[in-house]
């Protein structure tokens, strides 16, 4: 075979086998978002970045969010000058008496920076006696800028995206942090603070949104870890204990946090919304671009017609989803009240669950007040005990199946009854709050609240309620947090000093009615599939996967159909080019047979005539 012949071969076969390869991604089509997962790799190095990226953020949010429960009340030791010239310190904690003596003598009143290790807005503004209250009215605010954001935020999310949010609103928690440390009253700062809950809310909820939707269930309780603020703690410990000032601190927390704002900007839109929301070709851009060598590096190309039998809204018939349609249909309704049937009672476990949540949240916001003496130690401990409980949530996750989500909530919300039984029981013992057994039960409730029993509400949330509306379901879990907080600081902390019993008795209740409604309401959704439109929640998962595995059986019988075909068609094509070599091969060798029948033909005849061996004639001897 010459040269020619041999590229012109190369280059036919190298046409088939491309022809063949495109033919076959046309006729490739899925039924389901997991499987377009599953061939992107759920969690590939994106995913991973995007972890890293969360638990970078969570530096900064849980330096806004916690600072004032904790650091920015330390209360330092006070001179008095009285008027005769002289100087007297008054030692924390300023009480009724200490406070009628400055009222009565001092004609000024400075905050003595050496006698603590943290010069906080208590010391600042002087709030305390007549403003004791500011801190608490501070958090308050916060609270109802949080309510207000993730409100706001789980309909934006739904609406126009959870990535929308992303760089613009990080970049404003940074711009209203940076903000406060210019505040030169309590009431410039809690405005400043209550815009940053705001961004705080909106960011929290479409984020926590777009971690769950990346990945499948395998993974998805990573994802969700990331959440934690363990890690924030102990480094907002380090830079509380680096600056030892409120506003430098602020500083440094947002010259740590900045960087990743712009790494938000290498996030992508959920392709699982936008598929939801028949949006195939933004959808296929960003599941190209996770899936680029660059990234996941999964080998593959996605196009509309893959993602045209997976279940989705139509854009032009779409609604207005809002937190009506959370509870819109009968299971809807039932997954957000819990509706018990044989009593005809509505149980609000999901919402109850975030209530009660942010209820024993907010205990250690006023239980733990009297460690200021060592409130830098104090939150890095805190991040410390804590950040050994994800890991151990994750791997008994992993490692069991019977570990599931209905195990681990009525194992934290277990933990949580015996820690307030206890307290309950403290209390009646006439034990001070302040006490060391209060402290501990204390921490440990809230170490079990804060990570094992949020990741478990996170979980069956996600789970539970369809892409279309999931970030309007986290806003709304997420305002009843906010609610939660709101009532516990405002109701539950005033009792803490007059009566103690209720302070804790209060939680105790709710613990135990989410326990009691948890162990007979609570399905098992462990391992469960995501679902992706509304219709799918008005029906059991059975119903809705029927016509898809009749979907997967036509596509597989095609696909084999296809297959078969082709396998033939290249037999044939094999066999053509075979053909086509023998051909050529048969020329070849016919060819110096040929060129020496020519060559005699041209001699002179012995009679003087000339034969020709094209026509098969002679010349007559005549001519």
């Amino acid at each position: 075979m010459s040269a020619y012949e041999e590229d012109d071969y190369r280059r036919i076969r190298r046409a088939n086998i491309v022809d063949r390869r495109s033919k076959y991604k046309e006729l490739v089509s899925y039924t389901h978002f997991e499987e377009v997962l599953a061939r992107i790799n759920p969690f590939g190095p994106f995913q991973i970045f995007a972890c890293i990226c969360i638990l970078f953020v969570t530096i900064e949010w849980a330096g806004n969010y916690t600072f004032i429960g904790v650091l920015g009340s330390i209360e330092p030791s006070w001179d008095c000058t009285t008027q005769n010239g002289s100087t007297v310190t008054i030692e924390p904690p300023t009480d009724d008496a200490k406070c009628a003596f400055l009222k009565s003598n001092c004609t000024q009143l400075s905050a003595i920076k050496s006698s603590v290790e943290f010069y906080s807005l208590v010391a600042a503004w002087k709030l305390i006696c007549d403003d004791k209250d500011k801190p608490v009215l501070i958090q308050l605010i916060q609270a109802v800028g949080g309510f207000m954001g993730s409100f706001v935020g789980g309909h934006c999310g739904d609406h126009f995206g959870r990535k929308k949010f992303f760089f613009t609103g990080q970049l404003c928690i940074i711009i209203t942090s940076v903000m406060a440390t210019a505040a030169v009253s309590w009431y410039t700062y809690a405005i400043c603070l209550f815009l940053n809950a705001i961004f705080y809310g909106m960011i929290e909820v479409t984020s926590l949104t777009l971690m769950m939707e990346y990945t499948n269930d395998k993974y998805r309780l990573i994802s969700n870890a990331c959440f934690q603020w363990p890690i924030a703690y102990m480094v907002i410990a380090l830079i509380a204990f680096l600056t030892k000032d409120w506003q430098y601190f602020f500083i440094f927390l947002n010259l740590v946090s900045s960087p990743i704002a712009i790494a938000f900007i290498l996030f992508y839109e959920s392709p699982r919304w936008l598929v939801a929301s028949d949006q195939l070709e933004r959808a296929c851009e960003v599941l190209n671009d996770i899936a680029h060598r660059r990234w996941n590096d999964a080998n593959i190309k996605f196009t509309a017609n893959d993602l045209n039998l997976i279940p989705r809204d139509n854009n032009k018939k779409k609604p207005f989803y809002n937190v009506y349609h959370l509870f819109c249909t009968r299971r809807l309704f039932k997954q957000t009240f819990m509706q018990n049937d044989s009593q005809n009672t509505l149980v609000q476990l999901q919402l109850l669950s975030m209530f009660t949540y942010g209820l024993v949240s907010s205990t250690y916001f006023y239980t733990l007040k009297g460690l200021h003496d060592n409130a830098i130690m104090f939150t890095f401990l805190h991040g410390v005990f804590r950040i050994f409980v994800p890991p151990i949530v994750i791997f008994l996750d992993f490692k069991f199946f019977k570990f599931g989500r209905k195990i681990q909530l009525i194992g934290s919300l277990t933990i949580n009854c015996l820690c307030f039984a206890a307290l309950t029981a403290l209390m009646i013992l006439n034990v001070r709050c302040d006490h060391i057994a209060v402290t501990v039960l204390v921490i440990v409730a809230t170490m079990i609240n804060e990570s094992a029993f949020w990741m478990n509400i996170a979980q069956i949330t996600a789970q539970r309620y369809p892409t279309v509306i999931r970030c309007i379901a986290y806003g709304s879990i997420h305002a009843f947090k906010h609610i939660g907080l709101i009532v516990g600081i405002s109701v539950l902390e005033p009792f803490l000093s007059t009566r103690p019993l209720w302070a804790f008795l209060i939680p105790e209740i709710f613990i135990v009615i989410t326990l009691v409604c948890g162990i007979v309401l609570q399905a098992e959704t462990k391992g469960k599939a995501l679902t992706d439109r509304l219709i799918e929640s008005q029906f059991g998962r059975l119903e809705n996967e029927i016509p898809r595995a009749l979907m997967r059986l036509a596509a597989g019988h095609r696909f084999n159909q296809v297959t078969v075909r082709e396998r033939l068609k290249q037999q044939a094509r094999t066999q053509e080019l075979k053909l086509h070599e023998r051909r050529n091969i048969e020329t070849v060798e016919n060819a110096p047979q040929s060129s020496s029948l020519t060559n005699e033909s041209s001699l002179p005849s012995p009679r003087g005539t000339t034969t020709t061996v094209v026509g098969h004639s002679s010349d007559s001897p005549e001519q």
